[in-house]
């Protein structure tokens, strides 16, 4: 299969396209960095932001792993992370149509769901329900949170229109492994509205993966996390301490934050790190 994977520099990106080349895949990368792509395969530089180029980049590709984003808001023009974030990702739909592509995976974020809510606050949760999945209703709090929400609805529109399949992936803190990030407390500055959730890297690529190969079709949002908080402690103990005002849909007490069942029933895919 010929496959584009936008934002190839990234750590995320580097992860997928060496997985995808490692299967055989014509996998091409492409960034805005004129860096190598790691792990085999080839590289185009291309500004996302630029049509022509981003045309050009994707070539005649029959499915396209879009990472290529702003990655936060913090620090940088709010102007620039929205209004580049949704061209770019309009700028990759159009070139994935005219090139005949029949699917598209996009990197979203958990960010899409939650309120800026720290640990130390003693403020109520803004999560609509628990445990948290692809299906809970988009609450976007900063500009690039907003801009992933409009490019999952960027999706939803190139599903509709364009007859592609298109999947959303809500990803929680990428990390290259648990211990990371681990620990008994949350700190202080810890955003409890993403339920302590995380993922590795290799995880996150095997799942866009596992998305690219399965026969899923239309339109798909899912949350892939790791069913363990990264906060050692009871997920019950963390669910009264921080989120006692959110229904629950599931019999308490709970053991995870975590629904993955239709990603895991769609695609077959479940994290493989960080189980011991």
């Amino acid at each position: 299969m010929k496959i584009a994977v936008t934002g190839a520099a990234g750590r995320l990106g580097r992860e997928t396209v060496r997985l995808l080349v490692h299967a055989g895949h014509e996998v091409t990368g492409v960034d805005v960095v004129g860096a190598p792509a790691q792990g085999g395969g080839h590289f185009h530089v291309a500004d996302l932001c630029d049509a022509s180029s981003t045309l050009q980049a994707l070539g005649e590709s029959e499915t396209v792993v879009h990472l290529g984003n702003h990655t936060t808001s913090y620090g940088r023009p709010a102007g620039k992370v929205f209004n580049e974030n949704v061209a770019m990702n309009f700028n990759v739909l159009e070139a994935a149509r005219a090139a005949g592509a029949r699917r598209i995976i996009f990197a979203s974020s958990v960010q899409v769901i939650r309120r800026e809510r720290l640990a130390c606050e003693d403020t109520p949760s803004g999560l609509s329900r628990l445990p948290l999945d692809g299906e809970m209703p988009a609450v976007p709090s900063n500009p690039y949170s907003l801009s992933k929400a409009v490019g999952e609805s960027q999706l939803r529109y190139a599903a509709a229109n364009f007859g592609m399949t298109a999947v959303a992936l809500r990803f929680p803190a990428l990390l290259p492994d648990l211990s990371t990030l681990a620990r008994a407390e949350p700190y202080p500055e810890a955003l409890v509205d993403e339920a302590f959730t995380w993922l590795s890297y290799a995880d996150a690529a095997r799942c866009i993966q596992a998305c690219l190969m399965s026969p899923i079709i239309g339109y798909r949002c899912y949350f892939p996390a790791h069913p363990r908080p990264w906060v050692r402690q009871p997920v019950e103990a963390l669910r009264q301490r921080y989120f006692p005002e959110v229904p629950v849909t599931v019999a308490l007490p709970l053991v995870s934050f975590v629904d993955g069942q239709r990603l895991r029933q769609e695609t077959g895919w479940a994290p493989q790190d960080g189980q011991a």
